[in-house]
């Protein structure tokens, strides 16, 4: 699932997103790094971004920093986005971090961890957490590649079945 970004029906706004195909090397260490600006910019908005900052630092990152892997699959996303093989879906997952949704307008490939995803043109890719993967029996790979469906209801990891409740 997916949440689709807010317009606010100005014609100048511009969807902003978690990587992009000049980003730096991603700091294993920056809690935002796999965030959706637009959905930092909400929990800010609302008072909520302190939650979120430790929901990402314990939930997400569990209290250690990103893995090689994580970041590996930041860095193949700014790779595709360069070569124009992605987009901005204009949207964000429902969980945090709450990473931006890409779009594979043609077909490709990215490898992580040592193994070769494939999309299709239509696919979309989205980051996926440590949590999330083990919720879900998920191999150890970051990534989700389906056709999402939108959704309203946002949810911190620390809200989920089985989180560590911030230890």
């Amino acid at each position: 699932m997916n949440i689709l970004k807010a317009f606010f029906g100005t014609p100048q706004y511009i969807s902003r997103t978690d990587t992009t195909a000049d980003s730096r090397d991603p700091d294993p260490n920056d809690i935002w790094a796999f965030t959706d600006p637009d959905a930092r910019e909400t929990y800010e908005e609302r008072g909520k971004l302190k939650e979120l900052e430790h929901d990402i630092r314990f939930e997400v990152m569990r209290g250690e920093a990103w893995q090689s892997e994580e970041l590996e699959y930041k860095r193949e996303i700014r790779r595709l986005l360069k070569e124009g093989a992605i987009v901005d879906k204009g949207s964000y997952w429902f969980t945090s971090p709450f990473p931006t949704v890409y779009r594979a307008v043609q077909e490709g490939s990215l490898v992580v961890g040592g193994i070769n995803y494939r999309f299709n043109a239509g696919d979309d890719i989205v980051f996926q957490c440590r949590m999330t993967r083990d919720m879900n029996n998920l191999e150890s790979e970051p990534l989700l590649i389906a056709h999402l469906k939108p959704t309203k209801k946002a949810q911190l990891c620390g809200q989920m079945g089985g989180a560590m409740k911030g230890m």
